[in-house]
């Protein structure tokens, strides 16, 4: 075994300096290099290439529109920048290529066409979805160009983190999403992750009202729950799971508490248990709904990257 790796990266040395040539002297010992011997006889060597293995693939399958030239490169380069954030920040690794398979659409009636047929159904409210199975994100140009964008960013993230994560809840998928939507590469290449505006003003609202639901009872609930509630209630799951998300990637402590969450998940398949995040959190969960609140109250300053 060692012979072999020895020449295996003798070859691919020399072949940065030009053609290789193997040949074996008068005891049958094999030489590599890249002067023959004039008296024996030698061959040329052509050495075998590793294939290059990409971390994500992203691939436009179709596109009846293009977001203009910066915006466009800027979207792209969001999505990678997401990827690496889950690879990095939260120790996800697919072990192989990751999958993005875009489609765009001018006109809402080819988006619903193309639902109908992937899953059997569609929604007019849908401005984008994601298909799991497949890794696909559909789009359909239902606003202006930096809508259209975050919408883009919105379902891919959907998609990375299924196949980073598929037994991640739903409330960290949703808040995730929301929370990485508006990423926006700077002219200098830094990142910026703006606040919700909308989101922001709601959980502030439902503050003062005494309408926000705590964080107890919010991450009790199961998928099923979140769902129903999500249908009966609309905006208030959606807005405390971009509130909860945005808040823990607020802080070192809070992307530690997600990083373990996501490891344990990817290890066991069982989503979170309350007993389980009060034992992550430092402080418990009486210290993460204290935080949490006096977060909200804050300015929600932007996040660099």
């Amino acid at each position: 075994m060692r012979t072999g790796f020895s020449a295996a990266v003798l070859i691919t040395s020399l072949a940065a300096h030009g053609d290789i040539f193997q040949w074996r002297d008068e005891n049958g010992k094999l030489h590599f290099g890249d002067r023959p011997p004039e008296q024996l006889e030698s061959q040329k060597v052509t050495p075998r290439t590793s294939p290059v293995i990409q971390e994500l693939e992203i691939s436009q399958l179709r596109k009846d529109f293009t977001l203009p030239g910066e915006l466009h490169d800027r979207t792209l380069e969001a999505i990678r920048f997401i990827y690496r954030r889950y690879r990095n920040d939260f120790g996800l690794d697919l072990h192989g290529t990751a999958q993005v398979n875009l489609y765009l659409f001018e006109h809402q009636a080819d988006f619903r066409q193309w639902m109908e047929d992937r899953i059997g159904s569609s929604n007019a409210h849908y401005a984008g979805v994601f298909i799991p199975a497949s890794n696909e994100v559909a789009v359909w140009r239902w606003g202006n160009d930096q809508q259209v964008a975050q919408t883009i960013l919105h379902e891919s993230s959907h998609v990375l983190l299924y196949q980073l994560s598929p037994a991640s809840p739903v409330w960290l998928h949703e808040g995730l999403a929301q929370y990485f939507q508006t990423l926006q590469v700077q002219p200098d290449g830094r990142l910026k992750v703006e606040a919700l505006a909308d989101a922001q003003a709601r959980i502030r609202q439902w503050m003062d009202e005494g309408r926000l639901i705590t964080l107890r009872q919010y991450l009790s609930l199961d998928d099923r729950q979140w769902r129903r509630m999500a249908h009966q209630l609309d905006a208030i799951p959606y807005t405390v799971a971009w509130a909860t998300t945005a808040f823990l990637m607020s802080k070192p402590v809070g992307r530690s508490t997600l990083r373990k969450l996501l490891q344990e998940l990817e290890k066991t398949d069982r989503r979170p248990t309350l007993q389980r995040i009060d034992q992550i959190y430092p402080g418990g969960l009486t210290r993460l709904e204290y935080d949490f609140f006096r977060w909200a109250q804050s300015d929600m300053t932007p996040h660099w990257y």
